[in-house]
């Protein structure tokens, strides 16, 4: 499975950088717009397989890692549901401004890309997807209602917590006193890598 998020991934990379140096832009968004509506039935899979940032976002946590400039704490400043929001905002202010006044067009999505590379290099993914990324605050509204997503069966579950220490959304908490895992379909990225690490199996993405 791993394989196949992978090469997912570098796929819609190479389709990323395609449509950028062809001015085609319009595609991308079309893709996005699918992905957005159709979270809502099959979970927030944009995010595990097809978004670019991702995907540099990975490369740019294993260079920190290798550092140790990696930090897992978040900065309160940060921590508002508001932030990418307004990051959404100016993104389209800025894009209606070049494109009407400067009549040209203003790489928004190359900018954010870079903001999400040098952002892990000190914050964990899960800061950026969850605190500052715009199109992760639309994904979700309508994560959150996915109707096949990545669940935990609680009887199987033995509260082991390796789910979480490979979830890059940060969205799988334990409920007390048993300790089971819970995973938040709204924020998490159905990228499945909680299923692989799973010793007993008792992860399914399911209806």
């Amino acid at each position: 499975m791993e394989k196949v998020r992978v090469g997912m991934e570098l796929l819609f990379l190479l389709i990323f950088i395609v449509l950028v140096a062809s001015g085609k832009m319009m595609l991308w968004l079309t893709i996005f717009v699918i992905s957005l509506l159709t979270a809502a039935v099959f979970g927030r899979y944009f995010c595990g397989y097809i978004c670019p940032m991702n995907t540099l976002m990975r490369l740019s946590e294993m260079i920190s890692m290798k550092m140790g400039w990696q930090s897992n704490s978040v900065p309160k400043w940060l921590q508002s549901r508001v932030t990418p929001w307004v990051v959404l905002v100016l993104m389209i202010l800025t894009t209606i401004f070049s494109k009407r006044i400067l009549q040209r067009e203003f790489p928004v999505l190359l900018i954010l890309l870079f903001v999400a590379f040098f952002v892990t290099l000190r914050l964990k993914p899960w800061a950026f997807h969850n605190h500052i990324c715009p199109y992760g605050a639309l994904l979700r509204l309508t994560g959150k209602y996915a109707k096949f997503a990545t669940t935990v069966n609680a009887s199987d579950c033995i509260g082991c917590k390796k789910c979480a220490k490979v979830c890059d959304a940060n969205a799988i908490t334990f409920e007390s006193p048993s300790k089971e895992a819970r995973i938040d379909p709204s924020i998490c990225h159905q990228c499945a890598a909680c299923i692989t690490i799973c010793p007993v199996d008792a992860i399914r993405y399911q209806k």
